[in-house]
């Protein structure tokens, strides 16, 4: 007989949709072939019954060709749709890229993907997400192993990115080494017809592109150094997102579900559950904790039998949850493979000895880590085991000298784009002569929703890069861990170069978002602040986009359900002034509607559980964790912060 049933306290992260690609009619081709190709829209028109599959390439070029197996008559380009690269083509289709204008017989090839390698279970309003390093391995047939460019498939990504830059340079759309939006006009792509010949992978893996392309674009205006600098910037643009590990609501039967869990190897009826926040920067860093309760569950209601494999969920409420940090070190996932491919170290705050690491794991359907197989068939809608086991996650933990191992599914989300040059200023995206206001210092005060608990006053820095730091101060305090100094840290120690104090990395953005029609100039933030140095802030979260449904519930958005939700730092009036007088704001988001930005802590909202089961029997310092669930965010600029001007 089949059975429903709930895993409890349901965590389901709220992925930012991007906007689908429209639709229209199309044109057909010219018979001709050596008058070139005729455009029409971005692609097919996806919709929830369809199989049409939308996609994003992650370098933001409008006016990219592309043509779709399945359709013989049409071919399309890409367009920008909320500030990325947006086409379609059917699910199964290849989708075949290149630069050609209506009147230019030759043509630069890109290659040719396999959407359904790229994104094997369509998911409706998630579009797939297609990399110029994709479209490189298209091209040579092979993946890329290293950001060398004695590296084939690098080398010719390389290519791709020093072409796109030139296009960007000559339109004065970004400056040498900055991406930003650019568009392959009818008129650019014209000009085309002045080369000689196609441009073919080979020329791209030698070189001799340059040269064939030159009638066209003269790509000696990007260095090679350059162009390798954006190329190696853009892969580990492509790995930034939030990892979770959720509990998930499944309906149906002899289903495997195991989410982040494992046992004792000792005593197998000594179990583990855990959950897990983890962010992934910019610069390929990433950093988080999780949360573990560990013990022998017991069924408190006899007359009800369940399954073993729901029996371990009732550690939620009869085991403490203990937090175990991770500190930035390199990214969870290999930038070519996005596979795990070293162990991904977690420790408890008070040991080095304890420690749990994630050892394998590979992630499918650019979605999701599946750490069981019937969990990789959900993820990936084939019922094909795979030949290679490494793809599952997989755990293991030395925990008082006893150890521990397990599988772990992990949920990727929350892709991050580049960063609008009209927002991001940094002396790397303006002219010579023009202000710049990154790195951003600011003080982000955190507000208690229990207000017995002081304000907690943080500083950080947004670096040039996109990514955030702390900046605390040589005298902090429990309640101000904010410096008045605006300082450098030293890039092998971490340290404030002037001060002397740690500093720890903590985040990175998401995007800068630009509008005239409703004024809206700011950049989201997203941390997780995992480290006891912290004091009172220590586990909380900020800007991850994702709600924590902590009681037992079949969906998101009831009374259970804590929204923390995104943040954003509003810079209208700091780049319209050119001054810090009128300073930031900071708000979160719903729908078009700015609202108070919030902040949650998950360690402290799973104590929140195990208390409300032990009331008679706890701690001052397990109420005092409790209690420091939620907030509210204020920010000011520290009065060390000057907007520069490029020399």
């Amino acid at each position: 007989m089949k059975k429903k049933f709930i895993l409890p306290f349901a965590l389901t992260g709220l992925v930012a949709a991007l906007t689908a690609c429209g639709g229209g009619e199309s044109a057909t081709i010219h018979e001709d072939p050596n008058k070139g190709v005729a455009t029409s829209t971005n692609g097919c028109e996806e919709t929830s019954t369809n199989k049409c599959q939308s996609f994003v390439i992650d370098y933001p070029v409008a006016g990219l060709n592309f043509d779709c197996s399945s359709d013989t008559n049409n071919h399309f380009v890409t367009e920008l749709v909320s500030s990325v690269a947006m086409g379609a083509c059917p699910s199964t289709d290849k989708v075949s890229f290149y630069i050609q204008g209506v009147e230019s017989a030759n043509k630069i090839s890109l290659g040719t993907v396999d959407l359904a390698k790229i994104r094997p279970l369509k998911i409706n309003g998630q579009p797939a997400q297609i990399s110029l390093l994709d479209l490189a391995s298209a091209m040579t047939g092979k993946a890329a192993v290293t950001s060398n460019a004695n590296d084939e498939t690098y080398r010719v990504m390389i290519a791709l990115v020093r072409i796109l830059q030139t296009v960007g340079v000559t339109q004065d759309a970004n400056i040498v080494g900055d991406i930003q939006p650019i568009t392959l006009s009818k008129d650019i792509k014209e000009k085309l017809k002045n080369i000689k010949s196609d441009v073919v992978a080979l020329n791209l893996s030698n070189g001799t592109y340059a040269e064939i392309i030159k009638p066209w674009m003269d790509v000696e205006k990007v260095n090679a150094a350059s162009a390798q600098d954006v190329t190696e910037r853009l892969v580990k643009q492509n790995q930034v997102g939030v990892y979770t590990t959720n509990f998930l609501t499944f309906t149906g039967s002899n289903v495997d579900i195991r989410g982040f869990s494992g046992a004792s190897l000792t005593n197998s009826k000594k179990e583990s559950i855990a959950n897990l926040y983890l962010l992934t920067t910019r610069q390929g860093y990433t950093t988080g904790y999780t949360v573990q309760w560990t013990g022998i569950p017991v069924n408190t209601n006899t007359e009800n039998p369940i399954s073993s494999s729901i029996l371990k969920y009732f550690l939620l409420t009869q085991a403490e949850p203990k937090k175990l940090n991770a500190d930035a070190q390199g990214a969870l996932l290999n930038q070519f493979s996005n596979k795990i491919t070293k162990p991904f170290i977690f420790k408890t705050a008070n040991s080095n000895t304890d420690t749990l690491e994630l050892t394998q794991g590979a992630l499918a359907n650019g979605t999701n880590i599946a750490g069981t197989a019937d969990m990789y068939e959900r993820v990936t809608g084939t019922s094909t085991k795979p030949t290679d086991e490494t793809v599952y996650g997989k755990w293991r933990q030395t925990l008082n000298n006893e150890s521990f191992a397990g599988t772990i599914d992990v949920y990727k989300s929350n892709p991050a784009t580049y960063l609008d040059k009209r927002v991001f200023r940094t002396v790397n995206t303006v002219k010579t002569g023009e202000k710049y206001i990154f790195p951003l210092y600011a003080n982000i005060v955190f507000n208690f929703t229990d207000k017995t608990i002081a304000p907690v006053k943080l500083g950080i820095v947004i670096d040039e890069h996109g990514d955030i730091r702390t900046n605390i101060g040589p005298n902090a305090t429990a309640n101000n861990l904010a410096s008045n100094q605006c300082t450098n840290v030293n890039a092998s120690t971490y340290k404030d170069e002037t001060t002397g104090v740690q500093q720890y990395r903590i985040g990175t953005t998401g995007a800068a978002n630009y509008t005239t029609t409703d004024p809206d100039k700011s950049i989201t933030i997203r941390m997780i602040l995992a480290n006891p140095v912290f004091g009172n802030l220590d586990g909380a979260l900020l800007g991850l986009n994702d709600a924590i449904v902590y009681l037992p519930s079949t969906s998101v958005g009831g009374d259970e359900t804590l929204v923390p939700g995104g943040v954003r730092l509003n810079l209208q009036r700091l780049l319209a002034d050119e001054t810090t007088d009128r300073g930031i704001n900071i708000t979160g988001w719903e729908g078009d509607k700015a609202i108070t930005a919030q902040w949650a802590n998950m360690h402290s909202v799973y104590q929140t559980v195990y208390n409300a089961a032990h009331k008679d029997k706890l701690s001052d310092a397990q109420k005092a964790l409790a209690a420091r669930a939620s907030g509210t965010l204020g920010v000011e600029l520290p009065s060390c912060y000057k907007i520069l001007t490029k020399q």
